[in-house]
């Protein structure tokens, strides 16, 4: 008899993992991410399974590796009640919003989880724009710092090591735009998406990161990208700005997109949009502690035209 191939053996093993979890009353639903759910398996690989746990101040969230019949398991344990935050509560799109919408549900005693689950597929229109938002502000310090080191120190190597930086967000902006879900393989994804742009601020810059012209080229596409989809990915900070009519300070700001949406670092993007002319700069009056007395300056800013009137 010929050899069992490796998704043999790592389906063997998933059955026999699962064969024991369903005999422990603590497991309430399991569900199957990573390579073995939605890609391709080879021999180094490990199997990626979060289980569901019960609600129990004993039961925690934890990591555990585990050995399957020869297999190396992954397991993410995750209590009932965390779970349900993670699908409402966190943002669509996410690292871990990903990784838990690309899995499969192999089994659950607990109709709820799978109601949960089903949810994790779906993605409104306004969960992508805060996404986007965050991912390409995300762009931003590496861009400035590719363009830093071009034309301060000359250093063509080190700008090429800050494009690829930025490269990953560009193609995680990429397949957001496509309507998919980015993962960790999300240069592949966006490769498959836009050939062109992405031979020239990865593949080209892999391969010739010490050429001056290759990677200046490469810099101003990432700007370009930037810079021709700003409106539209900014639009959540443009629309916060115009809505309010004021000068907003950089901390009202920050406060603002990170209770209500968990995105920080916001600052970065109203600075880049202030130099884009696609909105004002102001300052607001700040003590730096509640027991200073001298008043300084705090960065903000402004919308640069005023909110429709509908």
């Amino acid at each position: 008899m010929s050899e069992p191939s490796v998704p043999e053996v790592f389906a063997a093993a998933l059955d026999g993992l699962l064969a024991q979890t369903k005999k422990d009353g603590a497991v309430v639903a399991a569900i199957l991410c990573g390579s073995l759910a939605h890609d391709t398996v080879w021999a180094r690989s490990d199997i990626d399974l979060v289980l569901v746990t019960i609600d129990d101040r004993l039961v925690k969230s934890s990591d555990i590796p585990l050995y399957a019949d020869g297999v190396n398991v992954h397991a993410l344990l995750i209590p009932r009640t965390e779970f349900r935050k993670i699908v409402e509560g966190s943002l669509h799109g996410s690292f871990v919003n990903s990784f838990l919408a690309k899995g499969r549900l192999l089994y659950t005693i607990d109709p709820t989880i799978e109601t949960l689950f089903g949810r994790l597929r779906a993605r409104g229109q306004r969960d992508t724009a805060i996404l986007m938002l965050q991912v390409a502000t995300g762009a931003l310090p590496a861009l400035y710092k590719a363009r830093k080191w071009l034309l301060t120190r000359g250093d063509v190597a080190y700008t090429a090591f800050w494009i690829l930086y930025a490269t990953n967000s560009v193609a995680r902006m990429e397949v957001i735009a496509a309507g998919l879900l980015p993962d960790r393989e999300v240069i592949p994804q966006a490769e498959k998406l836009n050939p062109a742009l992405m031979r020239t601020i990865y593949s080209d810059v892999l391969r010739n990161g010490t050429d001056r012209t290759v990677v200046e080229t490469a810099l101003h596409a990432v700007e370009a990208y930037i810079t021709s989809r700003a409106a539209r990915v900014f639009a959540p900070v443009l629309e916060y700005l115009r809505d309010h009519g004021d000068i907003r300070s950089s901390r009202d700001i920050e406060d603002h997109f990170k209770k209500t949406y968990g995105v920080e670092g916001v600052t970065t993007a109203c600075e880049y949009l202030s130099d884009a002319g696609l909105i004002g700069k102001a300052s607001t009056p700040v003590l730096l502690t509640r027991r200073s007395h001298v008043t300084l300056q705090e960065l903000a800013f402004f919308a640069s035209e005023p909110a429709d009137d509908e």
